[in-house]
């Protein structure tokens, strides 16, 4: 399993951010991968951007090398890996965009050979994304049978 993190505040949000929780898993039949999502690195941040990718597509990566640098709404903190990987797939640009938290950024797989069953990859909308599904209308009441 993979795990994520940069700093003391990073860690604590990997602990509770379902964004990057390694037990996670995004069952397809595709080979065995985690997406990872946006992290939400403080109490108020609701989105941040990628500043900078460190690693492209294909590469291996190691505990200590830092993937990205994330831009939150308090600083930069740089996105820094707890385990060996590869990167199959980066989901969100470099760039002024702004990412919601939870939303996948990347791809990453632990044997190189897996990558390009990665190269057309879409990751779904996260649930909470999804919009609600209209309500059925309720019948209308019956009205009520005269009494003799």
């Amino acid at each position: 399993s993979l795990r994520y993190g940069s700093s003391r505040i990073f860690r604590d949000a990997a602990r509770t951010s379902s964004a990057i929780n390694p037990s996670r898993r995004w069952f397809t039949s595709s080979p065995p991968h985690e997406v990872v999502g946006m992290p939400s690195l403080s109490p108020t941040m609701e989105s941040g951007t990628i500043a900078k990718w460190n690693l492209s597509e294909g590469e291996a990566f190691g505990p200590g090398d830092i993937l990205c640098e994330v831009e939150t709404d308090k600083a930069t903190v740089d996105f820094e890996a707890q385990d060996e990987g590869v990167v199959a797939k980066i989901l969100a640009d470099a760039g002024p965009n702004e990412i919601p938290c939870g939303d996948p950024i990347l791809v990453i797989v632990e044997d190189e050979d897996d990558v390009g069953a990665f190269k057309d990859f879409e990751a779904a909308a996260p649930a909470a994304a999804a919009e609600p599904a209209a309500a059925p209308e309720a019948p209308p009441a019956a009205a009520p049978a005269p009494v003799a």
